[in-house]
């Protein structure tokens, strides 16, 4: 009996699965695989160059033979995008794309395609930089060794660049005896400009050209620099003797390999003034050396010759004093990144003065403590 009453559990149970599956949509067990069918993925751009240029930049690429493909969209930086149609005749082709409005940074460029369903492809990327004010600021003109005449016309001698392939060349405008305005481009590689047919007693502006990359889009030059030829034109300088000089304050001198302040006047161009890095060590704006000439000397100009290697100053401000107390500002000076070469910078009109003081404040690299090989002054004429 007992058997008996289990078989009938045994049916109850089957009849009640049995059941419950009619009373089930058919489509119950197979909703899983609907909702996770397989993505559809437009087919990704391949091929990518970037093309930087100032405050914009050019991304080019190759465009999926997907003929889905409607839309490509690229994003960088914090949620900044740009978007352009993909035509038919777009598909399987190389499109480049300008990108107007962006920030001067580096940035990673995530591009991907949609369809006309609003499906998107897998990310591509490219990795790139773009250019601005602060690239532009830190630009500097190729340094005018001499300026002579030549019959009707001006020649302009260039101090050599040492290496840098991102200068293309220098732009000379003047103008011509008849007033007419007149402008010369000299390669990077050529160390002399000629001006024909100049007009004697005008000033001449120049300004350098740069191309930070072989793909870049915008060329980019510093700051036009205006001149008068006259100031550049050969004249006789008399260095003062510095043998009895002395450094008199300094903001510090790096111990290591004896980089001391007073070897910026020591007439040797192989050794040379650094600021102290090795220990707790000094930064931009605090650097300064400050030198005594022992009398008042006549001053028409300074002279400067960087130290070999890194640690350049690009930019300096002089100052001039009578009692070491009292300072007047000579002005904010740019030096060439030239190993131990004078570099001259001449005064508007001479100066008479017993004390100077040097206030480095750039670098032509990263390095926060700049060097010196000598500092001098000098007379013009009598």
């Amino acid at each position: 009996m007992k058997r008996t009453k289990n078989y009938i559990g045994m049916a109850v149970l089957i009849w009640t699965v049995v059941l419950l599956c009619r009373c089930t949509p058919i489509d119950y067990y197979y909703s899983d695989f609907l909702e996770n069918a397989e993505k559809v993925y437009p087919g990704r751009v391949d091929s990518i160059s970037f093309k930087p240029g100032y405050k914009r930049a050019a991304i080019k690429s190759l465009i999926s033979t997907d003929s889905r493909v409607t839309r490509l969209k690229i994003s960088w930086g914090l949620n900044e995008t740009f978007e352009t149609a993909i035509n038919v005749d777009d598909i399987a082709r190389y499109k480049e794309i300008l990108i107007p409005n962006i920030e001067e940074g580096i940035y990673t460029f995530d591009i991907r395609t949609f369809d006309a369903e609003g499906n998107q492809s897998m990310r591509a990327e490219i990795f790139g930089r773009v250019y601005g004010p602060d690239y532009s600021g830190n630009l500097n003109n190729r340094i005018i060794e001499q300026i002579r005449k030549d019959g009707l016309d001006l020649v302009v001698n260039w101090i050599p660049e040492s290496g840098d392939t991102t200068l293309l060349g220098t732009e000379v405008a003047y103008l011509t005896p008849a007033g007419d305005s007149a402008k010369v481009f000299t390669d990077a590689a050529i160390h002399q400009t000629r001006l024909p047919n100049y007009k004697a007693n005008t000033r001449i502006n120049y300004r350098t050209l740069y191309q930070p990359t072989a793909l870049a889009i915008d060329t980019f030059s510093a700051a036009t620099q205006h001149i008068d030829p006259v100031s550049y034109i050969p004249t006789e300088r008399t260095l003062h003797p510095r043998t009895n000089w002395s450094v008199v304050a300094f903001s510090s001198e790096e111990p290591a390999n004896n980089r001391s302040a007073t070897k910026a006047i020591d007439g040797d161009v192989a050794t040379f003034w650094i600021t102290r890095y090795s220990v707790n060590p000094t930064d931009y704006p605090n650097h300064f050396i400050t030198i005594d000439m022992k009398d008042a000397l006549q001053v028409d100009g300074f002279f400067f010759a960087q130290k070999n290697g890194d640690r350049k100053v690009r930019e300096l401000e002089i100052l001039i004093s009578q009692d070491n107390q009292t300072w007047e500002s000579m002005g904010r000076h740019l030096l060439a990144a030239v190993d131990r070469t004078n570099q001259y910078i001449d005064l508007s009109a001479r100066k008479t003065f017993r004390y100077f003081k040097i206030v480095p404040l750039s670098g032509h690299d990263a390095q926060k403590q700049p060097g010196l090989a000598e500092i001098g002054t000098f007379t013009v004429g009598n």
